[in-house]
C-alpha cells in the first residue's frame, strides 16, 4: 500500500469519526477522549487554513482530526484522540495562481498545490503521544523544509 493511500484512509476515518454521531443521538462508548490543541507553522509562516489529522500507531484509537485556522487547531473530548501514539499529518494546500477547469463542473477554479512537504503528511515522520492532559496534551508544530 503506497503512501497517499494511507493518508487517503487516514483522512476518510478523520472524517466517518467526525461524522459519526451526526443524525444519531447514540452516546460513545469506547475508550476516553481527550481534547487536544496546540499551533502550526511553516517555514515560520502560520498554517492559515489547512488540516490536521493524528493517525493510531496501534491501530486500535480512534483517530482524529481538524481544521487548522490561522496557525491553531482545536479538537474537541468529544472528536478527539484517546491516550495513544500517534502520527501526526498536517495538509496545506495554497493557490498556484493558475486556473484548471472543474472536472465535475468545466468552470475554471484556482489549481491549488500542497506546500506541506510530505514528510508532514503522506509520509509523515510527525509523532506525538497523548496523555490525556490538557497541560501535556497543546501541540507546537513549526515545520521545516
Amino acid at each position: 500500500m503506497n503512501q497517499t493511500s494511507i493518508a487517503v484512509r487516514a483522512l476518510l476515518m478523520v472524517l466517518i469519526t467526525s461524522l459519526s454521531g451526526c443524525g444519531s443521538q447514540k452516546e460513545y462508548t469506547g475508550e476516553k477522549r481527550f481534547p487536544i490543541t496546540g499551533t502550526v507553522s511553516f517555514k515560520g509562516e502560520p498554517v492559515s487554513s489547512g488540516m490536521i489529522s493524528l493517525i493510531p500507531e496501534d491501530g486500535n484509537s480512534n483517530p482524529a482530526g481538524g481544521p487548522i485556522e490561522n496557525g491553531t487547531f482545536s479538537i474537541p473530548e468529544e472528536k478527539g484522540p484517546n491516550k495513544a501514539t500517534y502520527r501526526v499529518a498536517v495538509y496545506w494546500r495554497k493557490p498556484t495562481g493558475k486556473k484548471v477547469k472543474d472536472a465535475d463542473t468545466g468552470e475554471e477554479i484556482d489549481q491549488v498545490k500542497q506546500v506541506i512537504p510530505a514528510k508532514y503528511n503522506d509520509a509523515t515522520e510527525l509523532s506525538v503521544v497523548v496523555a490525556g492532559n490538557p497541560e501535556e496534551d497543546v501541540l507546537k508544530l513549526d515545520l521545516t523544509e
